[in-house]
């Protein structure tokens, strides 16, 4: 499930004071509209995409395809407070 974030926007009259924020939020995987009277003109984006880790293949490689003990989804559905 994915869940909705709204897109940064900064205007051009706020780019010089929030720049260091701006880039921040870029490293960070996010793209920024920068607007002009509510028009977008400019989009500062990563310069490269930020990867998805692959938390299916880390876990195969430290446990296996079978792991001992509990499913997965088990252990989740405790920790998330319901019944295994």
């Amino acid at each position: 499930m994915k869940y909705f974030q709204a897109m940064k926007t900064a205007s051009v009259q706020q780019v010089p004071q929030q720049w260091p924020e701006i880039l921040r939020w870029v490293a960070a995987g996010e793209e920024v509209q920068v607007t002009q009277h509510d028009q977008v003109v400019a989009r500062v984006v990563p310069a490269k995409p930020v990867a998805t880790p692959d938390f299916l293949a880390r876990a195969k490689a430290v446990w296996g395809e079978a792991p001992p003990g509990k499913p997965l989804s088990a252990v989740v559905s405790e920790a998330r407070g319901g019944e295994s």
